[in-house]
């Protein structure tokens, strides 16, 4: 494996995390819920709302650029700050000022999207907003394996994997009441992140590292950390791929379902925001359940394996009821489904990976970073990868496009049998 940083003695002696109070776990949540707001807000609505805007004839290949690179960005950052954050001496702690230097940018990048207007500007403040939410969220990720211990993470868990589908609701309401003001409809999501994680940079502890066990980095060693050996972390590897092809299913309705509604289906794009919405209020339920209920049920069983069966399950009935949908209500039902199976699939994915962790006392936010690929990379790969499908029979082809993602779903569900450190 290619390592950047031994652990020193005094990080490879140090116990697993004790258990976390009730409070500790609704200010992290909270951290969790206010920044997906400001991740799914562009990814689901505003960013297609604005790039139509600003050119209406290419707005889809505008879209797949926009995100695609914006996503790459933040596949190279997010393991870099990974590892810095593991090895940061600051009297704030490891994670803190990463969380802290986020913000800015995060604001940034939302105003320059929202001024400008051609699709190169709009690309420029995405950019500069995946920079910023790589120093976010990846310390953010790694709080789970740095202070939850094993026997606490499916619940722990449980509340995070629905709080993208709280945020994806608030965004679509955002857009409701924001879209005609670009500047606000950027800036608001970005405002509710800094204030909800700030509130978690006050009150969380964070363990200041000595200058003794730091890991010596350098640029070769930190160019040589951005990878690692799937034949000696085999569980690890066969986690991260299952999420990949879980959220590369995913990724293809998230990101194309304005258009799906609008050009496939007929809708104005008024109404759409509204009929979102109520997707997404109807899948906040399906989601919190499937999350919480599953998150408990396997720290109970002690089994992780069997909910990713399911999670992967729901979303094929997902995908094939949309893909033959003719109205609203059938993109409706289906999308329950999926959303279903998102929180069931989030709560118990996020608690695997942290119980097959490589170096978790360590090494936790490398990994975590690494990790965060599987779901970033999609959001890359997706809308390159969609307009070829789209294309199949002479353009608009959106049915095959969620066959072809029901079929990912399969490969997602069937990806975790292999994992030997998990049941």
């Amino acid at each position: 494996m290619s390592d950047t940083a031994h652990p020193s003695p005094a990080i490879a002696a140090a116990g697993p995390p004790p258990r976390v109070g009730g409070g500790f776990i609704a200010v992290y949540v909270l951290a969790y819920l206010g920044l997906y707001v400001a991740v799914m807000t562009p990814l689901l609505v505003s960013l297609a709302i604005r790039l139509q805007q600003i050119d209406p004839a290419g707005k889809e290949t505008a879209l797949g650029l926009v995100v695609g690179v914006g996503t790459l960005v933040n596949i190279v950052a997010s393991p870099v700050v990974g590892m810095l954050s593991d090895n940061t001496t600051s009297r704030l702690g490891r994670r803190r000022p990463w969380m802290l230097a986020g913000m800015p940018l995060l604001i940034a990048g939302a105003v320059i999207i929202a001024t400008v207007e051609s699709v190169s500007g709009a690309l420029v403040g995405y950019v500069v907003g995946q920079i910023g939410l790589s120093c976010v969220i990846t310390p953010l990720v790694a709080i789970m394996p740095d202070q939850v211990p094993e026997e606490q993470r499916g619940k722990v868990g449980g509340l995070l994997g629905f709080t993208a589908q709280i945020a994806g609701v608030g965004g679509f309401q955002i857009a409701g009441m924001l879209s005609d003001s670009p500047l606000l409809l950027f800036l608001t999501p970005v405002l509710v992140a800094c204030v909800t994680v700030l509130l978690l940079v006050v009150v969380m502890p964070d363990r200041r590292l000595s200058e003794a066990e730091r890991g010596a980095l350098d640029f070769a060693g930190l160019l040589r950390g951005l990878t690692f050996d799937p034949r000696r972390h085999r569980d690890f590897s066969w986690t991260w791929m299952g999420r990949f092809l879980i959220h590369f299913s995913l990724m293809f309705l998230s990101t194309y379902q304005l258009y799906f509604l609008t050009d496939h289906l007929g809708y104005e794009l008024g109404e759409v925001t509204g009929l979102l919405a109520i997707t997404g209020g109807i899948g906040l339920v399906m989601t919190s359940v499937g999350a919480i209920a599953s998150g408990y049920l396997s720290d109970r069983l002690r089994r992780r394996k069997v909910f990713i069966y399911l999670a992967a399950a729901l979303f094929v009935v997902g995908f094939v009821i949309i893909a033959f949908a003719s109205s609203f209500t059938s993109v409706l039902v289906g999308s329950q489904f999926i959303l279903f199976g998102a929180g069931v699939f989030g709560a118990v994915d996020l608690a695997m990976v942290t119980d097959v962790l490589p170096n978790r006392e360590s090494e936790a936010g490398k990994f975590m970073s690494i990790f965060g690929i599987a779901s970033a990379l999609p959001q890359s790969a997706a809308p390159v990868v969609a307009p070829f499908v789209l294309a199949v029979g002479g353009g608009g082809n959106y049915p095959l496009l969620f066959l072809v993602a029901a079929g990912i779903a399969v490969a997602g569900g069937l990806s975790v049998r292999p994992i030997k450190g998990v049941r």
